[in-house]
């Protein structure tokens, strides 16, 4: 009978021991997750980080390909109308600009003093009609 109660205290404590065993892993367990779970949220922060990154460089480089080429007027027709529109909304853009362009290369007329009967005569050498230019204007 002793060997009986002895196998059923041995039982009881192997079943406690299996018991506090099991809650002790199971923080344990909570822990490595929440330590996964953070982990993974910093991954994520890092990737789009980069992917920020990334698009910084690509903004870049198209910039000095721009200025390389002669093209750097360009940029924002580029960075507005990227390959993501539709060909309609390009093609519209694209008039856009090339008006701008012909604008820029087109006549630009230079400003001309406003020139006078002095200053003409002025410019000939012609020392009577500066004269008669000087008198004309004291006896209007």
């Amino acid at each position: 009978m002793e060997n009986l109660q002895t196998a059923e205290v041995a039982e009881v404590t192997e079943m406690e021991s299996i018991e506090v065993a099991e809650t002790i892993e199971v923080p344990q367990q909570e822990r490595r997750l929440e330590s996964l779970k953070q982990e993974k949220q910093e991954l994520l922060k890092e990737v789009e980080r980069l992917e920020q990154e990334k698009v910084q460089y690509e903004n870049l480089r198209l910039q000095l390909q721009l200025e390389e080429r002669g093209f750097g007027f360009a940029k924002e027709f580029v960075e507005k109308y990227g390959f993501a529109k539709t060909p309609v909304e390009r093609i519209d853009a694209l008039a856009e600009l090339i008006n701008e362009v012909k604008l820029d290369l087109g006549f630009k007329p230079k400003e001309v003093a406003k020139q006078d009967d002095y200053t003409a005569h002025q410019q000939k050498g012609d020392a009577k009609g500066m004269i008669a230019s000087k008198f004309s204007k004291l006896f209007k």
